[in-house]
C-alpha cells in the first residue's frame, strides 16, 4: 500500500477501535448485572477491571477515541440497565473509568513487574488494585451528594471501594498472566501430550474433583462460612497446576460463589439473603471473597518463584559459565539418554571431539584472558551452526564434545568439516595487536559402525580419530576407521558461508 494512504488507514481504525472498547463496555456491564439481586447492589462489578485488562495488554488502545468509547459504553449500560438519564449515568461512567485510568497508570508503567512469578509481584500488583478501587470510591464519594442526596457517605465509600477491590484482584492477575503468543503447531503437540499424560496420573484430576467436592459441599450446607469451603481445594490446585491456571481457576470458583449467594442458591443463613444484607455484612462477605481469591494467589507466586530458582540453579549446573555450553556430567548424562532411546533413530547417532589446536601456547604467549575469548568465540561459532537438538558440550580446558541424534555417518562428517572451515575463518579480536586466528581438530565417530559401543567407548574412538588428527597436521577432521580428511587449501571459495542451523536433516 502506498505511504499516503497510510494515515487514513489510522484514522479510519480508531473510530473502530472505539466503537469496539465502547461495545466491549457495555457488555462487562452486563456482567455485573448477574451479581445484582432484587433491591440490591452488584457483589462483583468486573467492567472495570476487565478495561483496564484490555488496555494493559493492548496499549494501542490506550488512545483518547477508546477512552472516549468506554466511558459511552458504561454510560449506556447505566441508562438501559439502571434506567437512568444521561447526566447521571455519564457521572457513574466517569466514576468507573477513574479506577481503570489508575490501573493503567500503574500497571502499564516501570514500576510494574513484567511477570507475576513472586509473591513481591503479586504484591505490586494487588497495590494497583487498591489504588484503582481507592480512586473509584473518592470520585463516587465527592458525586454522592449530586447523584444520592439521601444515601449516608461512609457506606456509599465502602461498597464502591470493596466492591472494585475484589473486582480488580479478582480479575486482573488472570488476564496479566495469559500468555504473550500462541504456541507454535510442534509446541502444542507436546504441550497436550504432557497434559495427558499427567491427567492419566491423576495429578490434574484430583485437585479439580477436590474443588468440585468442595463446592458442592458450600451450595449443600451455606451458612456463613460457606465462602471458605473452596480455599482447601484452591491451594491444592495452586500446587498442582501452573500459575495462569491457578488464577483463572480461581477466578472461576470466586464468579461461582458470588453467583450462588447473590440469586440464593447458597444462603448465608436462616434470614440473611443478600437483599437484606446491612452495608457492614456486604463488605465482611466482600472481604471474604477477597481471601479467597488472593491466597491461592500468593502461593502460586511463592511455587513460581521457588521454581524459576531451582531452573536457575539447575541452568548454573549442568552449563559451563565460561563457554554456556553443557558441563561433562550434563552432556554425558544427556548423551547417554539418547543412546538409550527405543527405538533407536533410523539414521543413527554421531559424536564429534573437538580440540582447539595449540591452545595451551596461545595462553602462555597471550594471557589467559585472550584464551577465555577465544573459547567463548569458539562455543559461539559451534552454536550458531549446529541445529537446536544437537548437544554441544566442554569435557574440559580445550576439549568439546558434540552428539548428533538421528544423523547419518556421512552428514556427520560433512557438518565436523562446516565446523572446522568455520573456525579456520574465525578471528578473536585482541585489546592490542592483530587479532587471533585458531584452528581446531575433530574427531567423529557413528555408532553404525560399533552398533553394541557405549556411550564411554564412542568417546574413546572420538578421542582416538581427534588425535589422529591432530597427528596428521591439525585443523582437519579424521572419521573412526576411516582416512583423515585433508585441510581446506587456498583455492577454496573464502566468500561461501554456512547458513545458521545448517546441520543435515534426514532424507
Amino acid at each position: 500500500m502506498s505511504p499516503v494512504f497510510r494515515p487514513r488507514t489510522r484514522c479510519c481504525r480508531r473510530p473502530v477501535q472505539a466503537a469496539l472498547v465502547a461495545a466491549i463496555a457495555f457488555l462487562c456491564a452486563l456482567l455485573g448485572q448477574l451479581t445484582r439481586p432484587e433491591d440490591g447492589l452488584s457483589i462483583l462489578w468486573p467492567a472495570n477491571a476487565l478495561l483496564a485488562g484490555l488496555l494493559i495488554r493492548h496499549p494501542s488502545l490506550a488512545r483518547p477515541p477508546s477512552w472516549a468509547g468506554a466511558l459511552c459504553g458504561l454510560a449506556l449500560a447505566n441508562v438501559v440497565l439502571e434506567g437512568l438519564r444521561w447526566p447521571a449515568a455519564l457521572s457513574y461512567g466517569v466514576t468507573d473509568l477513574s479506577g481503570v485510568f489508575v490501573a493503567w497508570i500503574i500497571l502499564s508503567s516501570d514500576w510494574s513487574p513484567p511477570r507475576l512469578r513472586s509473591p513481591r509481584a503479586i504484591s505490586q500488583v494487588l497495590a494497583a488494585c487498591v489504588a484503582a478501587a481507592a480512586a473509584n470510591a473518592a470520585i463516587a464519594l465527592a458525586l454522592t451528594p449530586w447523584l444520592r442526596p439521601d444515601a449516608q457517605w461512609p457506606t456509599v465509600a465502602l461498597n464502591w471501594f470493596f466492591g472494585q477491590l475484589l473486582s480488580y484482584s479478582a480479575f486482573l492477575p488472570p488476564i496479566m498472566l495469559l500468555p504473550r503468543r500462541l504456541r507454535l503447531r510442534g509446541d502444542r503437540r507436546r504441550s497436550w501430550a504432557s497434559l495427558l499424560k499427567r491427567m492419566g496420573s491423576g495429578t490434574l484430576l484430583l485437585p479439580f474433583a477436590a474443588l468440585l467436592a468442595s463446592l458442592s459441599l458450600c451450595f449443600l450446607l451455606g451458612g456463613p462460612g460457606a465462602a471458605a469451603f473452596p480455599i482447601p481445594a484452591l491451594m491444592y490446585c495452586a500446587l498442582a497446576y501452573r500459575q495462569g491456571t491457578t488464577a483463572w481457576i480461581t477466578l472461576m470458583t470466586a464468579l461461582t460463589v458470588l453467583l450462588g449467594i447473590a440469586n440464593g442458591w447458597l444462603p448465608l443463613g436462616e434470614g440473611h439473603l443478600l437483599a437484606g444484607l446491612h452495608a457492614w455484612d456486604m463488605v465482611s462477605l466482600r472481604l471474604g471473597v477477597l481471601l479467597l481469591v488472593v491466597s491461592p494467589l500468593l502461593v502460586s507466586g511463592i511455587l513460581a518463584a521457588r521454581s524459576d530458582l531451582i531452573s536457575s540453579l539447575n541452568l548454573a549446573l549442568d552449563h559451563d559459565g565460561l563457554t554456556r555450553a553443557l558441563s561433562r556430567q550434563a552432556f554425558l548424562r544427556s548423551a547417554d539418554e539418547h543412546l538409550g532411546r527405543t527405538p533407536a533413530p533410523p539414521q543413527g547417532n554421531a559424536l564429534l571431539m573437538l580440540d582447539i589446536d595449540h591452545f595451551k601456547q596461545l595462553n602462555d604467549r597471550h594471557g589467559h584472558a585472550a584464551g577465555d575469548r577465544v573459547l567463548k568465540a569458539f562455543a559461539q561459532t559451534i552454536r550458531t551452526i549446529v541445529r537446536p537438538l544437537d548437544l554441544f558440550g566442554r569435557l574440559g580446558g580445550e576439549e568439546f564434545a558434540l552428539f548428533l541424534p538421528d544423523t547419518s555417518e556421512r552428514d556427520a562428517n560433512d557438518i565436523a568439516e562446516r565446523l572446522r572451515f568455520c573456525v579456520e575463518r574465525l578471528e578473536v579480536p585482541l585489546d592490542d595487536g592483530p587479532p587471533l586466528k585458531i584452528s581446531v581438530s575433530i574427531g567423529t565417530v557413528h555408532d553404525s559402525r560399533t552398533p553394541l559401543a557405549s556411550l564411554s567407548e564412542l568417546l574413546a574412538y572420538a578421542d582416538r580419530a581427534m588425535y589422529q588428527a591432530k597427528r596428521g597436521g591439525r585443523n582437519r577432521v579424521h572419521a573412526h576407521g576411516g582416512p583423515a580428511a585433508q585441510a581446506s587449501d587456498a583455492t577454496e571459495d573464502p566468500a561461501w558461508h554456512p547458513p545458521l542451523n545448517n546441520a543435515p536433516k534426514a532424507p
